[in-house]
């Protein structure tokens, strides 16, 4: 077990994953795999690692194994992802947003996808925000 926490006493996010016998997972909690609007990098990154906890045969084989995939990720951000096809970094680095209602729905609130609508609407026209189900893709 592996604290979320390095100061004694404060209180943790519960965060845990368990692993059905044929290596899938049976329940993830906490982590942002199963957020909306978390970077696909992050989803994937913990996505690999959750499959690597099972690789080993000992606690520091696992904790080798996992610190792999951790320093493969780090060496993706330290060279700023040269290796990474421009396909495969835009994957990375972007969010979706699917939007369920029509702009005008959404009155005065302001959020990161109604901003993303707005200014495509700004150039792809108006009636791009006239129904509901847009799907609002960025970059972070």
């Amino acid at each position: 077990v592996l604290p979320a926490s390095t100061e004694e006493g404060r209180k943790l996010k519960k965060r845990y994953a368990v692993f059905n016998h044929d290596g899938s997972l049976a329940e993830l909690k906490g982590f942002e795999i199963k957020r909306r609007g978390e970077l696909q990098m992050i989803k994937i990154f913990q996505q690999e690692v959750f499959k690597t906890f099972l690789k080993g045969s000992t606690l520091h084989e696992v904790y080798d194994k996992v610190a792999e995939v951790g320093k493969r990720w780090l060496d993706i951000l330290d060279t700023r992802a040269a290796e990474l096809t421009d396909s495969d970094l835009f994957e990375y680095i972007t969010e979706s947003k699917n939007m369920s209602k029509t702009m005008e729905e959404y009155g005065d609130a302001k959020s990161l996808s109604i901003t993303c609508a707005k200014r495509l609407a700004s150039f792809l026209g108006d009636a791009i925000g006239d129904t509901s189900g847009l799907c609002c893709k960025f970059i972070i």
